[in-house]
C-alpha cells in the first residue's frame, strides 16, 4: 500500500513537472503562432486603409477560438464537436478580414464608372491628368478616392505616374481597373484621344455590369441550392448528435464504419467542390 502511495504521488509529481515545464513553453509558441497571424491580417486591413486596434483584433483571435469550442462542445458534448468549433473559430477572423476586403473591391469597381465620368469631364473642361484625379478624390467616397488620393500623395513623393497605376492594379486587382490603366498609360504615350476611350469604356463597363448582374441573377438558384444540398448532412449530423450523443458509435467503433464516414466526408467535399464549379459562371 505504501509502495503504491509512493508511485502514486512520484506520477503525479513527474506529470506535474512535465506540465509545468511544457505548458509555458506551448503558451509561447501559440502566442506568437496568433500574434504573426494577427500582424499578416492587420497588414491586409491596412491595405484597404482600415486599421483595428492590435489588441482588440488579438483578443477577437483568441475570444473567437474559446466561444467556438464551448459552443461545439455544449451542441455535441464529443470531444470532435469541440475540435470541429475550435478550428471553425480560428477560421472566422480570417473570414471577416476576407469579407471586408472583397466588400471593399466589390464597391471600387461598381464606383469605376463615376469615376470614369468625372475624369472625362474634367478633361473635356481642359484639366490635366492629375488636376482630373483631384476632382475625382474630392467628389467620390471611399474607396475609390482613397485610392486615387494615394496617387497623388505617391505622385508628389516623386514616383512616376505609371509606377502608381502599376501599384493600384496589384492593390486592387478588377477587369474595369484594368482597362481604366491601360487606357490612360496608352493614351498618355501615343498621345490618343483620352477623353474619346474613357466615354467608350464607360459603355463597355455598363454593358459588363449589366451581363454580369443578369448571370448572377440567372444562377441563384443553382447556388441556393447548391448551399442547402451542401449543409444538409451536416446539419443532420448536428441534430442528431445534439438529440442523442452515442448514435454514431457503431459507425466509429468498427473498421467498417470508420471507412464509411470517411468517404462520406469526402464524398461531402467533392461534391461542395463540383457545385460550386458548375454555379460559377465567368464572363
Amino acid at each position: 500500500m505504501l509502495v503504491k502511495g509512493l508511485v502514486l504521488i512520484m506520477t503525479f509529481g513527474a506529470v506535474s513537472l512535465m506540465c509545468y515545464q511544457l505548458v509555458p513553453v506551448v503558451w509561447d509558441k501559440f502566442y506568437a503562432w496568433r500574434v504573426r497571424g494577427v500582424e499578416t491580417q492587420r497588414g491586409r486591413l491596412k491595405e484597404i486603409f482600415l486599421d483595428m486596434d492590435p489588441h482588440r483584433f488579438f483578443l477577437l483571435n483568441i475570444a473567437s477560438p474559446t466561444l467556438f469550442c464551448l459552443v461545439g462542445l455544449a451542441i455535441t458534448r464529443s470531444l470532435m464537436g469541440s475540435m470541429i468549433g475550435l478550428g471553425m473559430g480560428f477560421a472566422i477572423p480570417a473570414l471577416i478580414v476576407k469579407n471586408l476586403i472583397m466588400a471593399r473591391k466589390n464597391k471600387f469597381s461598381a464606383q469605376i464608372t463615376d469615376g470614369l465620368l468625372i475624369l472625362s469631364s474634367c478633361l473635356k473642361g481642359g484639366l490635366s491628368l492629375l488636376q482630373s484625379i483631384e476632382a475625382l478624390v474630392e467628389e467620390l467616397p471611399p474607396p475609390l478616392s482613397q485610392e486615387f488620393g494615394l496617387i497623388l500623395r505617391e505622385n508628389k513623393m516623386g514616383i512616376a505616374l505609371e509606377e502608381s497605376f502599376e501599384n493600384l492594379n496589384r492593390r486592387m486587382p478588377s477587369e474595369e481597373l484594368n482597362l481604366l490603366t491601360t487606357a490612360i498609360l496608352v493614351a498618355r504615350e501615343t498621345g490618343g484621344d483620352i477623353t474619346l476611350l474613357f466615354d467608350r469604356l464607360v459603355g463597355t463597363i455598363r454593358a459588363k455590369i449589366k451581363l454580369g448582374d443578369s448571370v448572377k441573377t440567372l444562377s441563384m438558384q443553382g447556388k441556393i441550392q447548391g448551399v442547402v444540398m451542401s449543409g444538409l448532412p451536416i446539419g443532420f449530423a448536428i441534430l442528431v448528435i445534439s438529440f442523442q450523443p452515442n448514435y454514431f458509435d457503431i459507425m466509429l467503433s468498427s473498421a467498417l464504419g470508420r471507412g464509411l464516414m470517411i468517404y462520406a466526408v469526402i464524398s461531402e467535399l467533392i461534391g461542395m467542390y463540383l457545385i460550386r464549379m458548375f454555379s460559377k459562371v465567368n464572363i
